[in-house]
Formats: structure tokens, C-alpha cells, sequence
């Protein structure tokens, strides 16, 4: 159930896309070809972006997430399934925005602009 509901607010933000690049058992949602969030089939909740270390650890302490154990680099959290379905929609359209913002060009259709330096 989870799964579907991820998806669906997934898709429904513009240019997001599903692969599945770790085998089928993983989904991960990228925009501009970054990771903004990810799940397995039988994993414990969606992993998500946030600002950086100290947000991860603040959402961390406020709420139930965890950092995400098989993402490194810092700046992940793993938000529990049983993380209320309100929560999990704003923190994945956090994670996207996050990403939208930090990588607006990585997009390989996309060609750079001349001054766009």
C-alpha cells in the first residue's frame, strides 16, 4: 500500500522519474538524474534527502526516522512505513524540491544555456 502511495505522488511531480537500478526489488525516484527518494520491496520505510547532516539528525530526533543505512554520504533519512501518510508526502516533496534546486542542469536533455556558468 505504501509503495502505490509513493508512487503516485511521485508521478505526479513533474519530470520525476521511476528506475529500479539496483535490481527489481529497488525503486528509486530521480529528478534531473538525482536520487530524491528510494525504497525496497521488503525494506522498513522511503529513504529521502534532506538539507545535510543536521537536518537529518534534527528530523531524526523530532520524529521516528533514521539515517538511511544503505545510503552514504549523509543528508538521508529512512522514514518508517507507519510514518504518517502527511509526513511522508511533504518529506518526499521536500526531497525533490531539495534536489530540483542543488542539480537543476544535470538533466542530459537539457543544454546549457550560453552565461549559464
Amino acid at each position: 500500500m505504501r509503495h502505490e502511495f509513493i508512487d503516485r505522488h511521485c508521478r505526479a511531480l513533474p519530470r520525476a522519474e521511476r528506475d529500479q537500478p539496483f535490481g527489481p526489488d529497488t525503486v528509486v525516484w530521480k529528478i534531473n538524474g538525482h536520487m530524491f527518494a528510494a525504497y525496497t520491496e521488503t525494506g522498513e520505510g522511503l529513504s529521502v534527502r534532506v538539507t545535510n547532516m543536521a537536518r537529518a539528525l534534527a528530523v531524526i530526533r523530532r520524529s521516528r526516522p533514521a539515517s538511511a543505512p544503505y545510503l552514504s554520504g549523509g543528508g538521508w533519512v529512512l522514514l518508517p512505513w507507519e510514518t504518517s501518510p502527511e509526513e511522508l508526502r511533504l518529506r518526499l516533496i521536500e526531497s525533490y524540491n531539495l534536489v530540483r534546486r542543488d542539480w537543476p542542469r544535470a538533466d542530459p536533455t537539457e543544454t546549457p544555456q550560453p552565461g549559464d556558468d
